[in-house]
């Protein structure tokens, strides 16, 4: 685990992005949906960098893609965990907290407060994770820019930092 690299990803990541989330999603029924939840994956630049956040593939040193991250601000003082997806040979190896953790020190280092996240209650792997890592379940204006979910994101939960 200690050689996995975060590289920051580019609009040339897309598909490999869109592969990524799609597969681990596909193994609870659920899909990508780029026209609607998923449209950030459309333009990573845009939608993370140009909101104060990043996009990473996190990789082995050989380049083979274990999963992506991604964070944004959705305020001044909340920062959004927009996605975190792994593909299914690289879980169970402690990359999904490691890579929250990444995220907690960035949105620290923007100075923000919290940070927000919505998920799938089928995701049960993810929500653990969330668990583990101190978030806790969230609604209305506590979930941010969640506090209108939907059928495919059912949940949101928040950290206090």
């Amino acid at each position: 685990m200690s050689n996995v690299i975060f590289r920051r990803a580019t609009n040339r990541d897309r598909e490999l992005a869109q592969r990524i989330v799609d597969g681990a999603l596909r193994e609870h029924g659920l899909g990508v949906v780029l026209d609607a939840g998923d449209v950030d994956l459309t333009d990573l630049e845009r939608h993370y960098e140009g909101r104060g956040g990043r996009f990473e593939i996190i990789e082995e040193p050989d380049g083979t893609a274990l999963g992506v991250i991604g964070w944004r601000l959705a305020s001044a003082e909340q920062c959004e965990l927009k996605k975190l997806y792994l593909v299914a040979a690289a879980r169970g190896r402690g990359l999904g907290r490691l890579a929250i953790d990444r995220v907690v020190a960035a949105a620290r280092s923007l100075g923000c407060r919290s940070i927000v996240l919505e998920t799938a209650a089928v995701l049960d792997r993810a929500n653990r994770l969330y668990l583990r890592a101190g978030f806790v379940p969230a609604r209305g204006a506590a979930a941010g820019p969640f506090a209108t979910l939907t059928d495919q994101c059912d949940l949101a939960y928040r950290l206090e930092l």
